[in-house]
């Protein structure tokens, strides 16, 4: 297991996701749909986003894909050289066992990070960060009538770097890794042929990253009190779903609440509760598929721009120059076709437009540009 999430974590080098640090969606369909999945049903896929769904499936599926992910984040004009990053996704669900059905997931979930080791520009502190995160997720689904219901314990693997210069002095204490548990339930009912509810829920993960924060903190005391804790905890998210189907086409739409705001680590940074909604349209018929969608996310990270405070100018620090993750809007699509009787093609396509702010650090004012440009391609063998 271990080697599994290591050899997938490597290629991964700088992740960067989309609603705070999670990536909207996982997989070709979910992405090309806006990060949909409570309630729609895509397959292997489903183990991704709502183990209940896995019901649906009449026949054995693997999904392998990979995604390219570029993001732009230029900081006081001066642009990251962390933009180029492959995040792998293997999935597989087993058709039907009279009312089980089984699955599990392996794929790069969420992360964030930048790199101005060779920038010039002294006001961000040659900063060089890097979260990544990984999930292994076994999938058990139970279907009666019009009830379905799942549960995913959840493996996750973690990695944390942190590196800056404050005034000269290199500060960092290299990368540090932890494994953390958690759990995802999913439950979806068919109201009508056509129309299915989805809910799912995921519990909070616990994560320490040694010498980390805590490192990265302590030139700043005693302006601040106490170094920071290696803590940093994914956030318990639970979100609801629709699905309504006609004919050859498929309407679709979610709503996340992920729980920054109360997370050991992100609520010390300020960052606040997150309501994400999604929306995405499919038509699909004779093994062919095309899908457009729309994500939107407020950025979670509290901005003390303006603030006379010094304490707060070094909490825009951290957010803004070493994890900014601001990226707010995205317009999605894609498409995939049957290249073979038992074998599926499919491209998913994420826009992330541009979210320009302003704030204030340690060095002073500076300006954050955000956007990022994705595409996830995989391949499906039914059998």
């Amino acid at each position: 297991m271990k080697k599994i999430v290591l050899t997938l974590g490597m290629s991964a080098l700088a992740l960067y996701a989309t609603n705070g640090d999670n990536l909207i969606g996982n997989g070709s369909k979910s992405r090309a749909m806006g990060g949909v999945g409570i309630a729609t049903y895509f397959g292997a896929e489903n183990t991704l986003s709502n183990p209940a769904l896995l019901s649906y499936g009449k026949n054995s599926q693997l999904d392998v894909g990979v995604m390219y992910f570029a993001p732009t984040i230029k900081t006081g004009g001066t642009t990251s050289d962390a933009d180029k990053n492959f995040i792998p996704h293997v999935t597989f669900s087993q058709g039907k066992d009279g009312d089980f059905s089984y699955g599990i997931g392996v794929y790069g979930s969420a992360g964030m990070g930048v790199d101005f080791r060779n920038s010039g520009n002294p006001s961000l502190m040659e900063a060089r960060t890097n979260l990544i995160l990984m999930k292994v997720t076994p999938n058990i689904a139970y279907q009666k009538d019009n009830f379905s219901f799942g549960f995913a314990p959840i493996i996750q693997y973690g990695s944390l770097n942190i590196s800056y210069s404050n005034t000269g002095t290199p500060v960092g204490n290299g990368k540090s890794d932890d494994y953390g548990f958690g759990y995802k339930l999913g439950a979806a009912y068919d109201v009508s042929p056509q129309l299915r509810i989805g809910l799912t829920y995921q519990s909070a993960i616990a994560m320490h990253y040694k010498d980390t924060l805590s490192v990265a903190s302590a030139p700043f005391v005693p302006t601040i009190p106490n170094a920071i804790s290696d803590d940093l905890e994914q956030p318990q998210e639970y979100g609801i779903g629709f699905s309504y189907d006609k004919e050859y086409f498929n309407i679709s739409a979610d709503y996340k609440k992920i729980k920054w705001g109360s997370s050991d680590g992100y609520k010390d940074f300020g960052w606040v509760d997150q309501n994400v909604y999604a929306i995405g349209a499919k038509y699909e018929k004779e093994g062919t598929w095309f899908a457009v969608g729309y994500n939107h996310a407020k950025n979670p990270i509290t901005n003390n721009y303006g603030a006379n405070s010094n304490i707060k100018a070094i909490m825009n620090t951290f957010n803004y120059i070493f994890f900014p993750a601001t990226q707010e809007d995205h317009y999605t699509f894609g498409a995939g076709t049957r290249i073979a009787k038992d074998f599926e093609l499919g491209l998913g396509i994420v826009y992330g437009v541009k979210n320009t702010l302003n704030t204030q650090g340690v060095t002073g004012a500076f300006k954050v540009d955000h956007s990022e440009t994705s595409a996830t391609l995989s391949l499906k063998y039914i059998f």
